[in-house]
């Protein structure tokens, strides 16, 4: 069975050492959807901080797979200087 990693960005870096073992790539899409969901739910959150939350998935080999982003954006507030 093939090991999956699911490595998280947001204004920090979680890189995951120990992976996943699953069937297949879509059961890795499944897991990183669910994991998502998880984290997005967290009261610690940073997305709220305006930083972007990504999740990438890659194989055994440190091939990348796929890539989940999210963002948070107020759009009643003034643009910043970032935007």
């Amino acid at each position: 069975m093939p090991r999956y990693f699911f490595h998280v960005l947001d204004g920090r870096a979680a890189i995951d050492v120990n992976g996943l073992f699953l069937a297949n790539e879509n059961q890795a899409r499944f897991e990183a959807l669910r994991g998502a969901g998880e984290m997005l739910t967290d009261e610690n959150m940073n997305l709220w901080l305006g930083n972007e939350w990504m999740m990438a998935v890659t194989d055994e080999a440190g091939n990348m797979l796929f890539k989940l982003k999210f963002s948070a954006e107020f759009p009643n507030k003034p643009p910043s200087m970032f935007s």
